[in-house]
């Protein structure tokens, strides 16, 4: 879907009265803004770092693409002046030449760098270093200093004499350390003398951890030192130039964004580090009561996919949000759910205040590779299902949260939302039409409204686990097979082909990659990993009992469900992923014709109309699927509850997630200056992530770790 309208604004530079000529020998261009430079220098002039392994090979270009959403690598806002006023530069001279090098096995991609934002390594007090400068010592500890635990490699005693000794250890290790801190919330609107809800009266508590802190231990990492991008990049194949997308940082909303930062000439040299967020309740207990908490999460934009999911600490829990609760006669009236948004959004603008600051001028911070350079946060994607989603852009149930399609008409084709196009709603319509007519919740405001260059609408990320597996698989399709069914051949026979589709389930081979379902698809309890693996088998088990045309519907999404979850997704991918979708639209209508549904107007559905748009921004969607988070509760919410008295859980959970990152961090210290590996001294090292005890300030139990 190509951006027109208000809401592509943002994505282009406005002339700034500036005639910037090309500078490079015989090329007469000249230019209205930078950006229309560094496009024409990306497609035209590029310039590599290293030479692939042939001693003078065939300079690449950087074409423009047929397919919509791409962003134009031509001559924008060139003006030719023929050959007059050209002027000739060296390219070790031109301050504006895009960098490009090869990577990939064999050199068989290329890369068009930033020029401007480029990462400069600089010293401790922001000052930028000349090329090839080597980092100064990451650590000044010596091999054996193992503070604040006590070195006895080699020993046979004890390491640590009691349970207490080993949690007053961890408690005095500096590494990790980041404190949380609290604050309150109350509804402070008019309150009547009479009849006034209980929750009007009612005191919420949040905590948090400093996000910026957070990030920054996230940056100085060594366990990341060779896995995030220092620049937002585009990469092509060698072989036809076809663009491609994998990782976050080479999509176009990081590129657009530094585009934005770099008109402020101070900015150079510096690197863009986007904040990813990510919240979603869970329920770490029914049978003991119902037991809710309300995670927020923070990562960086930096980090590659493979990392960010897979348990190495590039994913932190950064708050526990408040959960308002009131009475059934109260939890459905106006005041209460427009406070209960209200305070989600408050609340996240409270706890990532102190990012603001970094967002405007840049500070210098220490990466993994030992090296300080100077950096500029920005909000970058948030991680939600569809009811979060709701809530962060501020719009009612049923509508999409990224275009203005109206909630009764989804499939109609329609403009994307944009913070400038809501405001201008804002100030031209009232709240009845704001309401009706775009979904528009207009007494909220977003969080992101009070942060630079961020657009919750651009920013709500795909999410491949609710939106197309959960919610279009098992919520929609399977459901939709066996209304079918039932309305076809009434109850009884429905039940008995159900159960032999159960059977065929339950029957399938084993091998790998494939789960064995023995009772069939009906429990009651479904997660991700389920539907997941019954995507595999369904459609076989199907076949006969239900239309062709059903069957090619099924085949058709789980081609676009298996196309969108690869790592790595070229232009052809997206033609792909836009025909298979265009094919399963044309076979889901037998649904409607049949009488099994009277309309398609869902959002989960919906979505996937925008996930060819989303791709070009952010990269492969696997990289922002909210099954990172998921996964991330059984680390910093449900295993800390369990190891809980029970009794006032969250502080207890708030010590234990603390205490973990500080092992975590030290670990990585150890490993660092190499004192994890082999033998030290005829002894061998600890392994202090593997302690087993409970990490919590409960009632201490008498275990003997000796």
């Amino acid at each position: 879907m190509s951006q027109t309208g208000p809401q592509a604004s943002h994505l282009c530079h406005e002339p700034i009265g500036l005639c910037i000529p090309c500078m490079k020998p015989g090329c007469n261009r000249w230019f209205n803004n930078r950006s229309g430079h560094m496009q024409h220098m990306n497609a035209k002039h590029p310039m590599f770092l290293h030479q692939p392994g042939s001693t003078q090979p065939c300079r690449p270009h950087s074409p423009g693409s047929g397919l919509p959403d791409t962003t134009n690598l031509g001559d924008t806002g060139a003006v030719d002046f023929g050959d007059a006023g050209a002027m000739e530069f060296s390219d070790d001279e031109n301050p504006m030449q895009p960098t490009v090098e090869f990577c990939g096995a064999g050199d068989r991609l290329y890369r068009n760098y930033h020029p401007f934002l480029s990462a400069r390594p600089c010293d401790s007090e922001g000052e930028f270093l000349p090329p090839g400068t080597p980092p100064p010592p990451f650590t000044d500890k010596t091999l054996d200093d193992w503070t604040p635990h006590r070195s006895q490699a080699g020993s046979r005693s004890s390491l640590f004499s009691d349970h207490r000794h080993v949690y007053k250890t961890i408690d005095n290790t500096p590494l990790g350390d980041v404190k949380w801190q609290s604050f309150t919330v109350k509804y402070t609107g008019e309150i009547p003398e009479e009849g006034a809800a209980p929750w009007m009266g009612d005191t919420h508590e949040v905590w948090f951890r400093d996000p910026h802190e957070v990030v920054r231990n996230m940056l100085s990492n060594p366990d990341f030192a060779v896995e995030i991008d220092l620049r937002p990049y585009r990469e092509f194949a060698m072989e036809n130039a076809e663009r491609q997308w994998q990782d976050f940082m080479s999509g176009d909303w990081a590129y657009k964004q530094v585009d934005v930062i770099s008109e402020d000439p101070d900015m150079h040299g510096s690197m863009f580090i986007p904040v990813i967020l990510g919240s979603n309740k869970t329920t770490v207990s029914v049978a003991t009561g119902q037991n809710d908490y309300y995670p927020l999460y923070a990562s960086i934009g930096n980090v590659r996919n493979n990392v960010r999911p897979a348990h190495r600490d590039a994913v932190a829990v950064v708050g526990f949000l408040a959960m308002p609760k009131t009475t059934k006669q109260h939890a459905e009236t106006k005041g209460f759910r427009r406070f209960h948004r209200q305070l989600f959004h408050s609340s996240l603008l409270y706890i990532l205040k102190s990012l603001k600051p970094g967002m405007m001028t840049p500070e210098v911070a220490r990466f993994g590779d030992g090296h300080y350079r100077r950096i500029i946060y920005g909000l970058g994607p948030y991680i939600a299902d569809y009811e979060e989603q709701v809530l962060l852009a501020c719009i009612v149930q049923r509508w999409c949260t990224k275009c203005l399609s109206h909630c009764k008409a989804l499939d109609e084709t329609t403009l994307l939302r944009s913070r400038l196009h809501v405001d201008a709603l804002i100030e031209e319509c009232d709240f009845d039409t704001l309401w009706a007519e775009y979904g528009i919740v207009a007494v909220l405001v977003p969080f992101t409204n009070d942060f630079p260059h961020a657009d919750i609408h651009e920013l709500l990320a795909p999410d491949l686990l609710h939106q197309i597996i959960k919610g279009s698989f098992k919520d929609h399709l399977v459901e939709w097979v066996e209304r079918y069914l039932l309305q076809e051949h009434g109850k009884t026979q429905a039940n008995i082909i159900l159960d032999d589709i159960d059977r065929r389930i339950a029957v399938v081979p084993p091998f790998p990659g494939l789960r064995r379902f023995p009772q069939g698809c009906h429990f009651k309890q479904w997660t991700g990993d389920d539907s997941k693996a019954l995507m595999k088998v369904y459609l076989p088990a199907i076949e006969g009992y239900v239309p062709e045309d059903v069957v090619r519907a099924f085949s058709a999404f789980l081609e676009f469900c298996y196309l969108v979850h690869r790592n790595v997704l070229t232009e052809k991918s997206l033609e792909e992923i836009q025909a298979a979708l265009a094919h399963f639209h044309q076979y889901r209508e037998i649904f409607k014709t049949t009488g099994t549904i009277t309309m398609f107007s869902l959002p989960q559905q919906h979505s996937m109309t925008h996930y060819v748009h989303c791709i070009r921004l952010f990269g492969a969607p696997n990289g922002l699927c909210s099954s990172i988070t998921e996964s991330k509760h059984i680390k910093a919410v449900k295993e800390p509850w369990r190891q809980s008295s029970r009794y006032n859980a969250l502080g207890q959970m708030l010590l234990t997630n603390q205490r973990l990152d500080k092992l975590a961090a030290s670990r990585v210290d150890f490993r660092t200056r190499r004192m994890l590996s082999g033998l030290l001294g005829g002894g061998r090292v600890p392994k202090l992530d593997t302690l087993s005890p409970p990490l919590w300030p409960g009632p201490l139990l008498d275990l003997d770790f000796s």
